[in-house]
């Protein structure tokens, strides 16, 4: 119930203001575990993932998310998986291969950051180790707009287009222990898709 309500009042809200262009959604697999990646410019990006996604989708959350008002609370009541803090790193890891081995969706930023461009940074390379760790597919997704919808520090939202590209997924092997060569070749691989799908939205 929490998260249905959480879902309804992010669609109303983003619907409301902007009215977001949402492409792809067929390419979201109906059952089974994913991790889903996407690029991050903005703190609306989680509530348009919530909001338009058609399955029920677990964060994996930079810590400090979870003291900022409003954007806390949220990720609280939909149960996001706190990382990037003291003892929590292996935890979170541990809960993120629960939730894909429980036939979930798991979502990641891996620029591990808002980033105030609609280009990608470097990734981490977590996405990846959780993808092949637990092989399951990986579903890229591009977000354009938001972070000018709504930019790093700004208190009210401004108009935008917003545009949201979900990419067809990738199969991925199980793999016990990923090495740091083919996580860094998949890091490649994204970061190209990622620009590719920006540049056509």
């Amino acid at each position: 119930m929490v998260y249905t309500s959480a879902k309804l009042i992010s669609k109303w809200f983003l619907y409301f203001l902007w009215k977001p262009a949402i492409m792809g959604l067929g390419n979201v697999p109906p059952a089974g575990p994913l991790v889903v990646v996407a690029n991050h410019t903005s703190l609306l990006d989680g509530f348009l993932l919530v909001a338009f996604l058609p399955r029920r989708i677990t964060f994996l959350s930079a810590a400090y998310l979870f003291r900022l008002p409003v954007v806390g609370a949220f990720l609280r009541a939909i149960g996001a998986i706190q990382v990037q803090n003291e003892g929590s790193e292996l935890a979170g890891m541990r809960a993120a291969l629960r939730v894909l081995s429980g036939g979930g969706i798991l979502v990641l930023f891996p620029e591990g950051r808002i980033c105030q461009t609609d280009k990608p940074v470097p990734f981490q390379t977590g996405w990846a180790y959780l993808a092949l760790k637990a092989g399951v597919p990986v579903l890229p997704v591009a977000i354009k707009g938001a972070g000018k919808a709504l930019p790093v520090g700004a208190f009210f939202p401004r108009r935008s287009k917003i545009c949201v590209q979900i990419g067809a997924p990738w199969t991925m092997e199980k793999v016990g222990r990923p090495g740091p060569e083919t996580l860094a070749a998949l890091n490649t691989k994204l970061v190209s898709q990622m620009r590719q799908m920006l540049s056509e939205i």
